[in-house]
């Protein structure tokens, strides 16, 4: 690295990004959500500013089950093919527009089953948006399959059986999401079983909402990932087991001070797990409902914790290291990023 630049957004949109934690539902563009509407003709604000309001949580949302809410609005256009291919599509772009060069983005297809689609078919569909958007924008997106804490055990364990016959079509992991707190991690063992049983790796929320339990029994059954773990906080225990797991943890920062899983910038712990030597990777969870891009989240990092570019190429080593591809793939990332040519500033 022999280039000095200056850490603006505009350099950050340019470096080779990659990101590991990032909901479609709750990452779908404006234009997108008018598209998807316009398959079935439901109504939306005709306003941007009135729909961004609708889909968008505010930075003093109470809480997690808050900030879920405006997911509602998106998902009800999630129930056709064509809105899914529209909606897989668009985070491609999403992607390429932010200069990411690798992402997984995930999804929960039970989610998308309302109006009579099967979780296969909605698997398929939102897999052939996702495949167009990289032929059309260059950048290679695999996908997570999440089951929701909060639905049957029967139909979560549907969910991950079925995402494994998607395992060479862009499927490379798997997921639980949803209400942390009122189902916490423990009660879905048996499913987790069954997931790890078709050879996918997971990588779980826990942590979040939840108490650094959650991320404890996450780790016991050998999860490779923590989605957010912000509650491993204060607990060394934990942490020390993360690091001695090789775990990577996927924070998000902006979504975290939103859903109050952190207080305020003051108790963010990136400092603290990067001190314990922790595998930290920085994710957006949710780009319009939290109205962020992953530019923005290191730029919000380098204003609130003085982030440089020597620790921007770290986390973004960290998330290629922690991704669910191959070592050839890995290295091909690699290599776009030590290209980059940056230096501390």
């Amino acid at each position: 690295m022999s280039q000095v630049n200056p850490f603006t957004a505009d350099a950050v949109r340019q470096y080779p990004k990659v990101e590991l934690h990032c909901h479609l539902d709750g990452s779908i563009s404006l234009p997108a959500l008018r598209k998807m509407a316009a398959v079935t003709g439901a109504e939306l604000p005709a306003s941007d500013t009135a729909l961004r309001t609708l889909v968008s949580a505010p930075i003093d949302t109470v809480s997690l089950i808050d900030y879920l809410k405006r997911f509602q609005v998106v998902t009800d256009l999630m129930q056709t093919p064509e809105q899914l291919r529209i909606a897989g599509y668009d985070m491609v772009q999403t992607a390429a527009q932010d200069g990411l060069i690798y992402l997984e983005t995930r999804f929960a297809p039970a989610i998308f089953t309302a109006k009579g689609l099967s979780i296969r078919d909605a698997i398929a569909a939102t897999l052939d948006g996702l495949h167009a958007g990289t032929q059309a924008f260059g950048v290679p997106v695999n996908a997570i399959i999440c089951a929701m804490r909060d639905r049957p055990l029967d139909e979560c364990i549907e969910v991950f059986r079925t995402a494994a016959e998607f395992k060479d079509q862009g499927v490379v992991g798997l997921d639980f999401a949803g209400d942390e707190y009122n189902h916490p991690t423990i009660d879905l063992v048996d499913a987790i079983r069954a997931g790890q049983a078709t050879g996918l790796p997971f990588t779980l929320h826990a942590g979040e909402a939840g108490p650094v339990d959650n991320v404890v029994v996450a780790l016991t059954m050998g999860a490779k990932r923590i989605g957010h773990g912000v509650h491993m906080s204060g607990f060394p225990a934990a942490i020390a087991q993360t690091k001695e797991a090789g775990a990577t943890i996927e924070i998000c920062p902006t979504s975290n001070i939103q859903t109050k899983a952190v207080q305020s910038w003051a108790d963010f712990p990136l400092s603290e797990f990067l001190s314990a030597g922790l595998k930290v990777t920085v994710n957006t969870d949710d780009r319009t409902v939290s109205n962020v891009t992953l530019t923005d989240e290191f730029v919000t990092l380098r204003k609130q914790f003085g982030l440089n570019w020597s620790l921007l190429e770290r986390l973004t080593l960290n998330a290629i290291d922690a991704a669910f591809i191959n070592e050839d793939q890995k290295e091909q990332l690699r290599q776009k990023v030590r290209a980059a040519q940056t230096t501390s500033a």
